[in-house]
């Protein structure tokens, strides 16, 4: 019966988790449906009306806009593994290791595993432009699908220790036996990428800009609206449809350990 009660509680926490993944997507889908895309002049006009009205740094409003990448205040910035020149970019580094673990039977047995040793990615506010102005934003989250520019699979060579330098950061990475080698990733947005852009557009800082808030995470994906909701709908869908099973396997588990 045990074993049974064990599947059930899997199967229960299974379907809760697929159950709060659907409700995620379709808020994200409803967060894209219920906000109207905007232009950088309509976002400058209504900024200029709030500070005449209210004060300046009052204004704050959940947007959409779609345009293009440019440069921030700060200029070109430089991928920090490949040296691409762009707006943003994100890196990662993994060791990838082999573990031998010994079987409740008494066997050896070797497993393939993966860590990450570091991550990183820039928060330089850089411009969204479209065909009537530009808007400052500042990416506090990541970007949804960016240019990948760098997938290499370093193998590890020696035990002396290797090291890598990233930017201004010397790393020294783990070496043993047991090291199979790194696995170096890296994605940029450069100029001129289309992006579709949601979050609060504010000027309590002193300048218009586009950034994080709790009623309004800041979404910047080079996807357009129409495949950004597409895509929520499929994960909605998707997600629903997986609780729902889970959630009769965890009914039929339960009736099956109560019978035996």
């Amino acid at each position: 019966m045990t074993s049974y009660l064990i599947a059930t509680l899997v199967a229960a926490v299974v379907a809760v988790g697929l159950g709060y993944l659907a409700h995620e997507a379709r808020g994200a889908r409803q967060r894209l449906r219920g906000t109207e895309t905007s232009t950088t002049a309509t976002l400058t006009a209504l900024a200029g009306a709030a500070s005449a009205a209210a004060g300046s740094r009052s204004y704050a409003e959940r947007v959409e806009l779609s345009g293009v990448a440019a440069p921030g205040p700060q200029g070109l910035l430089t991928s920090e593994i490949s040296g691409t020149p762009c707006v943003w970019h994100h890196h990662k580094v993994s060791r990838r290791y082999e573990e031998r673990r010994r079987t409740s039977g008494g066997e050896h047995r070797t497993q393939t595993r993966t860590e990450v040793v570091t991550e990183n990615r820039s928060r330089e506010p850089f411009v969204l432009r479209d065909e009537h102005g530009e808007v400052l934003v500042v990416p506090e989250t990541a970007v949804d699908r960016p240019r990948k520019v760098r997938s290499e699979f370093r193998p590890e060579t020696g035990r002396g220790g290797p090291s890598i330098t990233i930017g201004s950061l010397s790393l020294a990475l783990p070496a043993s036996r047991e090291t199979l080698g790194y696995e170096y990733e890296e994605w940029v947005l450069t100029p001129g990428t289309p992006l579709f852009v949601q979050g609060e557009a504010t000027d309590r800082d002193g300048r218009l800009e586009v950034r994080d808030s709790p009623s309004a995470p800041l979404v910047i994906s080079t996807r357009s609206e129409a495949e950004l909701q597409a895509a929520h709908t499929r994960r909605a869908l998707l997600c629903a449809g997986g609780s729902g099973l889970a959630a009769v396997a965890a009914v039929v588990m339960l009736v099956l350990g109560l019978l035996a």
